[in-house]
Parts: structure tokens; C-alpha cells; sequence
């Protein structure tokens, strides 16, 4: 059974700086970009930011900076990419990840829900797995929308996590353990509304593009499984450990015989200011 490392798991983003080991979010980040999956969601994010040569584009929660240095890439020397992160050891990450680098790509310390940018300040707006995590979904979206310029693009990806799949004998504990991780989140349903708010919002022209993920078992470890051991160890979830080691043992199993079984899926969803 994986090793307890502590209160911190993938629900808890929004206090990686007080967490014990900021860097295993780091660590999560690295092995959740690193699945082939996630590249077709930063390229369907890219592609519904439209044209992007020149253009000044913010990505909010950024991270380690990894998905700021592609747009880089594709906005190209006359443009800019302005990365910004709630957490200060993320930034810390991504400058010193883009250190050397010609990339026209910057990092600060910021909130979703209080951007230190003038209204319109920006050609696109990409957020990634971020809002799932915010207080307040509403500060969010207005902020979003109040530093892109009008006829601007926006491109959101966000897990629903009570669409998380594992192959698993026991259906009953596994359904527990997944509507305990998606509950933890704060807006652990929010994708499947994100059509309706922007269109509430008045963006135009919004397309929503399914996106499954099949996790690895490393990442199934970092992400549910990380978040029921935790979550054992704390009482939140009513679990003997002998329960849990039971719960563990067809999955590790399953992973030895080259059989282990588990997705997620979400939606990205693109539109014009």
C-alpha cells in the first residue's frame, strides 16, 4: 500500500505554500503533463485561443510554467506570455525553469479572482484546472472576462471529477472513495456547468471539447489515492486500516498483471469576448 505522506493532496492546490512538502505538487504537476492525454488538452486550449502569433495571452494558474513556454513558443518574439500563480513556490518554478530561456514568457504571484491587470489588457485568457479549486466561482469569471479585450478569446479546462473511472471489485468502497474526491474539491462538478456560465457571461461562439484522460497508476496514486490515504489517516473518511490496505490490493495487483484501469474525464471549453 502507498506510503502516507501527509494532509496534502491534488485537492488542495489553492495552499501549496503552507503545505509540508510544496514540492509535491511540483512532483504532481510533472506527472500529470507528462501523460500523452494532457498534451491534446493544451493543444485543443491553444487552438481555441485562435491565432496566436504576436498576441499578448495570460495564463492563469499557471504552475511550473511548462504550458506559459509553449504559448511562448506559438505567440513568437512580437508576443508575450504573462504567467500567473497563487502559490509563490509555483513562480519560484516557472522562473526558475524559463531561466536562460529567449521565450518572451513572465511569471508573477497572483489570484483569479483579483488580477492586477487593467481591464482588456489581453488578447486571450487560458486557464487550466484552476477554477475547480477557487472559492468563488463568479470572482473568477468576471475577472477572467474583465482582462481580456473585447473580441478576445478564452480557453478553460476543467475536470469533472465524479466522472472518475476505476476498474475495481469492490463498487461500493471505490464509489465512496470517489464522491469523497470530488466533494473535497470545491467545485468538483463545475465542468459540466462551464457552457452555460459563459454563455450566461455573453461569450460567443463557445465550443466545449470532451477530454479523457487515462491515468497511469502513478498518477491514480498522486491523485485519489493520495487523497483516501490522507484522508483515512485524518478521519474524514471512516475507514479501519485494514479496509484500506484491502482497497489497495487488487489495484496494486492489477498493476503488477499490466491490467490497472482508471480516467477521468473534462471539457475545454473556448470562446470570444
Amino acid at each position: 500500500m502507498p506510503v502516507d505522506t501527509g494532509l496534502q493532496h491534488s485537492g488542495e492546490f489553492t495552499r501549496v505554500d503552507s503545505a509540508k512538502d510544496s514540492n509535491w505538487f511540483i512532483r504532481f504537476m510533472d506527472l500529470a503533463n507528462a501523460l500523452p492525454e494532457y498534451g491534446a488538452v493544451r493543444r485543443t486550449l491553444a487552438e481555441g485561443l485562435g491565432p496566436l502569433t504576436g498576441r499578448h495571452i495570460l495564463d492563469v494558474g499557471c504552475g511550473t510554467g511548462d504550458d506559459a513556454r509553449e504559448l511562448a513558443a506559438l505567440v513568437g518574439p512580437e508576443g508575450r506570455v504573462t504567467g500567473v500563480d497563487l502559490s509563490e513556490a509555483m513562480v519560484g518554478e516557472a522562473r526558475g525553469r524559463s531561466a536562460g530561456s529567449s521565450l518572451p514568457a513572465e511569471f508573477a504571484v497572483g489570484d483569479i479572482r483579483r488580477l492586477d491587470f487593467a481591464d482588456g489588457s489581453f488578447d486571450g485568457v487560458r486557464v487550466k484546472l484552476v477554477r475547480q479549486h477557487c472559492p468563488d466561482l463568479d470572482e473568477a469569471d468576471n475577472e477572467v472576462l474583465r482582462v481580456t479585450r473585447r473580441g478576445g478569446r478564452i480557453a478553460v479546462f476543467d475536470y469533472d471529477f465524479d466522472t472518475l473511472t476505476v476498474d475495481h471489485p469492490d463498487r461500493e468502497a471505490t464509489r465512496t472513495a470517489v464522491h469523497a474526491f470530488c466533494d473535497n474539491h470545491r467545485h468538483g462538478w463545475n465542468a459540466r456547468s462551464l457552457e452555460n456560465r459563459f454563455l450566461d457571461l455573453g461569450v460567443t461562439g463557445v465550443t466545449l471539447t470532451p477530454h479523457t484522460v487515462r491515468m497511469s497508476y502513478a498518477f491514480f496514486q498522486a491523485s485519489l489515492g493520495e487523497f483516501v490515504n490522507t484522508t483515512v489517516a485524518s478521519g474524514g473518511l471512516a475507514w479501519a486500516p485494514e479496509e484500506l490496505a484491502a482497497w489497495w490490493q487488487p489495484l496494486e495487483e492489477a498493476e503488477k498483471r499490466g491490467r490497472f484501469f482508471a480516467s477521468i474525464s473534462g471539457f475545454a471549453l473556448s470562446g470570444t469576448r
